[in-house]
């Protein structure tokens, strides 16, 4: 009796083993998002969030099987690196993308992504450095290299007839290399420039201020993220220490303009990540402003991106195993292949072709997502102008 028993038992949890593997077989392979949803970079976050659950819904419709789980960054490295781990030991996610800031991406990848072997796809981390950090082939991104925005930037300034700038940059990988290639583009160009870093969160950036309009600059750039550089701008023109400015990505705000007062920063220019027209980035921004009201701001379409190719990797790697999925990134993200853009009916096109044992190539909502050896994309800088309160996109250059 006691032997039947045990080997009824054991016949019974073999079979319940069998339904949990072909249950989990179902269930859909997990992504990660870690936006900034408050803090300095707050503003950015959720639009960006709202572009990856987009691309997931799509991709389901088009018969994928991804969930994707959000979490704040809160403009922190500390908060950054728990939500990754929580993410990774808790959720079991595949893939993580984020998070904003180069810094932050820096510390999740060294402390959880790189050595639990999950790719990581910052669609915002413009920092030069994170082309020679020693990732494993785990980190990539979307966006691209303050490399370039620094060369367009300097160029834009020299082009507005300004041969000396004074520099504020936050304290950060991202502020001390886009300042750095700022530095060496305008000084090649026969510019001056005097770069002066902060601390983020201050009340008062008086001190830092002086130091860089110290030789009295032709303009103040202002290399910060949105809330400090809006104290700093503002000191600025009541104290009549500068009244001309350039912006950048981080500066690129609507919450700094309605801070500031945007009738003071009228005829202002500055330069972003941007996306390359085409009728795949119209098509995005037609259902991205469907789905939220709004049309796509800062990062929004390399959020979307950096969803698109991780999704069609998980299909074409199909498996949830998170090395398969990193091997699988460049082969849906890059030629050779069909070419493949955003929205259900290409995405449903793109999972037809994998599953027919073909190439595909996604050409994505910012333009090609063609990722080189080091995770890095070419991509396009945009330069804005503020024009009666608005941003405006002026022109957009490509590498």
């Amino acid at each position: 009796m006691i032997r039947f028993r045990s080997e009824a038992m054991l016949a019974v949890c073999l079979v319940c083993s069998l339904l949990m593997a072909a249950c989990g077989s179902d269930e859909p392979t997990r992504i990660g998002s870690i936006m900034d949803f408050t803090g300095d970079l707050g503003e950015y976050g959720p639009p960006m969030d709202d572009a990856i659950h987009l691309a997931a819904e799509q991709l389901n419709e088009a018969g994928a099987s991804i969930e994707v789980i959000s979490e704040d960054g809160a403009t922190s490295d500390v908060v950054a690196v728990d939500a990754a781990r929580k993410l990774v030991d808790v959720d079991g996610v595949s893939a993580i993308i984020g998070p904003l800031g180069s810094g932050f991406t820096i510390a999740v990848a060294n402390a959880v992504t790189v050595p639990n072997q999950v790719p990581q796809i910052s669609p915002s981390a413009t920092a030069p450095s994170l082309t020679v950090l020693e990732d494993g082939d785990f980190l990539f991104r979307t966006a691209p290299s303050d490399a370039f925005q620094g060369v367009v930037l300097a160029d834009l300034a020299s082009e507005l007839g300004y041969t000396s700038a004074g520099v504020l940059y936050i304290n950060n990988a991202y502020g001390q290399g886009l300042s750095d290639q700022f530095a060496e583009s305008f000084g090649a160009l026969g510019g001056t420039v005097t770069s002066v870093p902060h601390e983020e969160g201050q009340p008062s950036y008086a001190s830092e201020l002086r130091q860089a309009m110290a030789d009295s600059p032709d303009v103040l750039v202002a290399m910060s993220y949105p809330v400090s550089a809006a104290v700093y701008v503002r000191e600025a023109l009541d104290s009549g220490l500068a009244d001309t400015f350039l912006f950048v990505d981080a500066t690129k705000s609507e919450e700094l303009l309605s801070a500031v007062g945007a009738a003071d920063l009228d005829g202002m220019y500055g330069t972003a990540p941007d996306a390359i027209e085409t009728e795949d980035a119209l098509r995005f921004a037609s259902d991205y402003e469907a789905a939220y009201g709004r049309p796509p701001g800062p990062f929004v379409p390399q959020s979307y991106d950096a969803a698109a190719i991780i999704g069609l990797a998980i299909v074409k790697a199909d498996s949830d195993d998170s090395v398969a999925i990193r091997n699988a990134l460049r082969e849906v993200a890059g030629p050779p292949g069909v070419e493949i853009g955003p929205g259900v009916d290409e995405f449903k096109r793109a999972i037809e072709w994998i599953r027919d044992g073909n190439d595909v190539n996604y050409q994505g909502a910012s333009g090609p997502v063609d990722l080189d050896g080091r995770g890095d994309v070419g991509g396009a800088i945009g330069i804005w102008k503020i024009e009666n309160g608005q941003i405006v996109t002026q022109r957009v250059t490509t590498q």
